[in-house]
Formats: structure tokens, C-alpha cells, sequence
């Protein structure tokens, strides 16, 4: 408190002033001689020896306010604190301080003026110093070890209060709590220690940081790398792949160019036989209308010519077994032209089926390496999808999300690439016995000369 508790003031009076002359003489007091009081203070006057009560309602110019010789103002507050503040001494030649908190209550004002009970803490004060077993309590105990005192001194002071209540006339005092406050140099040395753990949790945590940060950084380096890796392989694959493309449709083409070029000289040769065919049937044609003509009267010319004196009849004969034998020699060799045609014929429809089978063949065998090509792209193409998609799988699997649910592995990368799955790839799968179907060999046989009818 900062003012003295439970007599705030205290006056002496002088005697009182009088107004008036003979009969209308009057005794009374000033204001400026009184305190002036607060709601919760009154006054206590000392009359002829005597302490009279009063409430700050008696007038200025009644007997026992003129009469008066002291004037008390008491503070009437209730449940008031007076605090009491000892010194208990250390280990290290330093003192405690320890703090007691009492509540303080007038309960007789009067009794407070008469027994001068005007300042409460320096009665408390003693009290406290009444119990020289205080006083020993700091004496095993250093600065630092503040905490020990405390639950000594407070236990202490408690069980002194309990036994032996401080008694005040006129006054009910009750303890309220019990201190001991830090003493400065260990609350300096406290602020120092907690600076410094703060400093070293502070640079802690800042290497923490630093080190998670690097890890991060490594870590994200190493994911961009496998990214970097991992484009570097997929436009390393889709540049293959274009290249096999392109091989595919240039040898497509210059298969494609040959077999034409091969039809072309087939149908070029095909035409040259036919206007062979045709030449000789041609001179065919006109040696058989002259051997009609002979044969019709072959001697006939020869007799003409005897009757007309042109032969004689040795060249005549000689001329008629010449055209005899001319005639079955033309016979002869019409024969043999025919046999000729006919076999060179055979000859040439043998050879154009052999020509078209082994064209046939050619194409077929064009076709099963496209188609094996084919086939071979779209299961490296397969397995690079597969890849990637066990390389985010195995990303998944690495960061727990796997756990969360079951998955099918074939169905995830069935749903991811949209390519067939594994087992439609292996051996006796329905895919497989379709390209062991398309990779099979057709027959090779040619056509034989006697196949021809």
C-alpha cells in the first residue's frame, strides 16, 4: 500500500474557534482543520481521554467535535493487503528476499487508535521476525537454488502462522501468500542461460533447416535427373522407333519397286513372246496358203511347164522329185514348227506360274517380316510403357501411397498405357499363337514342266 494502513492520519487539534458576543457565543471548527475522509475511512476523536467513533457525520460545531484534542483517520477497507518483505540470508553471503502477503480487516476502529496500532506492516514485520527459525532456512542454499528455498520458507511461514496467528487489536489479519522473489543476479544469470539455449535451439533448428533444405535440394536433383534420364530414354526410344518406321517404309518401297520392276519385265518379256508368237504364226499363215497352193496341183505346175517346152523331161523329173520333197519337207517342218509352238507354249505358261508363284511367294514373305517388324515395335514399344509405368509404381510404392489400396499391377498398366499386358505377350497366349500363325512358311514348290496340262 502507499499510504500507512489501518490509521491513515492523524491531527492534533487545536482548541476551537468561537463566534459571537455574551449569549450568542459559539464554539465551532473549520473544514480545513479536519482530514477529509473517503467512503471507506472514519474518524476517531480523542474527548477528555476518551476515543469516540465518528462516521463523517457529526457537524463541525458539536461538544464532542469543539471538545476534541486528536483527530484518527482509519481506513475501514476489507480484506486489505499489507505486504512484508524480510531479508533471509544464503550460502554465499547474499540475502533472499522473501515476500508475505497478509489481508488485513478493521474490525474495531477504535481499539486501532487506542492501542496505536497505526501502521500494520511494521507490527506484522515484527511478528515475522519473532520466528528466528526463518532466518535459517536460506543458510544451506545458494542463489540458484531459489526453488528449494521457496518450498521451505512457504511451509514454514504457513505452519508459524498456523500455530501462532499474528493477533492485532482491533484488527483480523490473515496470510494470503508467501514469495520468494528472484534475486537479481540470478534472474540476470537466468536470462543469460535462457538467451543461450534460445540461441543454441536457434542455431539448432538453423542447421536443421539448412541440412532438410540440402536434402531437399539433393533430392530434387536426383528427381529432375531421373526426369532428365527418363525423357532422354523416351526420345531416344520414339527416335528409334521413327527410324525403324523409316527403314520399314523404304524397304516397303524398294520391295515394292522390285516387284513391279519384276511384273514389268514378266509382262515386257510376256509381250515379246507374244509378238514372237505372232510373227511366226504369220509366216506360218503364208508358207501354209503356198503349201495349199501346192498341194492343190503341185505337179499341175510342173506339167504346164513340160507341155509348154520350158523343161525337159530329165529336169522335169528331177523337178518333180525335188517339189516331192520339198512338199515333205514343208510337212516335215510344219510338224516340227507346231510341235515347237506347242512346247515353247507349255514352256512359257510353266515359267510365267513359276514367275507369278515366286512373286507370290516374294510378297508373302514381304508381308511376314512387315508384320514381324510390326509386331517386334509395338512389344518394345509395350515393354518402354511398361517401364515407365513400373517406374511410377515403384515412385508410388516409395512415398506409401501404394498402401492405401489394393491395385492390380496388370490392371493399372492395362488402364496407364493402354497396351496389352504381359501375359497376352507370352508364349501360348492367343496373341502369340497369332504371330506364330503370321511367321509361318508357306509351300516353296515351283510348277513343274509334266504339271502342265
Amino acid at each position: 500500500m502507499t499510504e500507512s494502513y489501518p490509521i491513515v492520519e492523524q491531527r492534533s487539534l487545536d482548541p476551537a474557534r468561537v463566534k459571537g458576543k455574551f449569549f450568542w457565543r459559539k464554539e465551532y471548527r473549520e473544514h480545513g482543520e479536519l482530514p477529509r475522509p473517503n467512503a471507506h475511512q472514519v474518524f476517531v476523536y480523542r474527548v477528555d481521554g476518551e476515543y469516540v467513533l465518528d462516521s463523517a457525520q457529526r457537524r463541525l460545531d458539536e461538544e464532542q467535535v469543539v471538545n476534541a484534542t486528536h483527530v484518527s483517520l482509519v481506513d475501514l477497507t476489507r480484506d486489505a493487503e499489507v505486504i512484508v518483505e524480510l531479508a533471509i540470508p544464503c550460502a554465499e553471503a547474499e540475502d533472499f528476499t522473501m515476500r508475505v502477503t497478509f489481508v488485513c480487516t478493521v474490525t474495531h476502529p477504535v481499539s486501532v487508535v487506542r492501542e496505536g496500532r497505526g501502521d500494520a506492516q511494521t507490527l506484522l514485520r515484527a511478528y515475522l521476525k519473532s520466528h528466528h527459525r526463518i532466518f535459517e532456512l536460506g543458510l544451506k542454499y545458494r542463489l540458484d537454488e531459489i526453488n528449494e528455498v521457496r518450498r521451505d520458507v512457504n511451509a514454514q511461514v504457513k505452519a508459524f502462522t498456523t500455530l501462532k496467528p499474528p493477533v492485532i487489536s482491533g484488527i483480523a489479519v490473515e496470510l494470503r501468500s508467501v514469495e520468494v522473489l528472484t534475486p537479481d543476479e540470478v534472474r540476470r544469470l537466468m536470462g543469460n542461460r535462457r538467451s543461450l539455449e534460445y540461441q543454441h535451439e536457434l542455431d539448432t533448428t538453423q542447421q536443421r533447416l539448412d541440412h532438410s533444405l540440402t536434402k531437399e535440394r539433393q533430392h530434387q536433383d536426383q528427381y529432375l535427373e531421373r526426369d532428365r534420364s527418363g525423357h532422354d530414354r523416351l526420345l531416344s526410344s520414339d527416335r528409334q522407333a521413327h527410324e525403324q518406321r523409316l527403314e520399314w517404309d523404304r524397304v516397303h518401297h524398294s520391295g515394292v519397286v522390285g516387284i513391279e520392276q519384276q511384273r514389268y519385265e514378266l509382262e515386257r518379256l510376256a509381250d515379246r513372246r507374244a509378238f514372237d508368237r505372232e510373227q511366226r504364226g504369220h509366216d506360218r499363215t503364208e508358207v501354209t496358203a503356198l503349201g495349199e497352193i501346192l498341194r492343190e496341183n503341185p505337179d499341175g505346175v510342173l506339167a504346164n511347164a513340160y507341155v509348154a517346152g520350158s523343161l525337159d523331161p530329165t529336169d522335169f523329173a528331177e523337178r518333180l522329185l525335188t517339189e516331192n520333197r520339198h512338199r515333205a519337207e514343208i510337212e516335215r517342218t510344219d510338224r516340227q514348227a507346231r510341235f515347237d509352238r506347242e512346247h515353247e507354249e507349255r514352256l512359257y505358261e510353266i515359267e510365267r506360274r513359276n514367275e507369278q508363284r515366286r512373286w507370290e511367294r516374294e510378297q508373302s514373305r514381304e508381308e511376314r517380316k512387315w508384320r514381324r517388324e510390326d509386331h517386334g515395335l509395338a512389344r518394345a514399344e509395350t515393354r518402354r510403357k511398361e517401364e515407365i509405368t513400373l517406374e511410377v509404381i515403384r515412385e508410388l510404392g516409395k512415398h506409401g501411397y501404394l498402401d492405401m489400396t489394393n491395385l492390380d499391377p496388370n490392371m493399372l498398366i492395362t488402364k496407364l498405357t493402354g497396351a496389352p499386358s504381359r501375359e497376352q505377350l507370352e508364349p501360348g497366349s492367343p496373341a502369340a499363337r497369332q504371330g506364330a500363325l503370321d511367321d509361318g512358311e508357306t509351300d516353296d514348290t515351283g510348277v513343274r514342266e509334266e504339271d502342265v496340262s
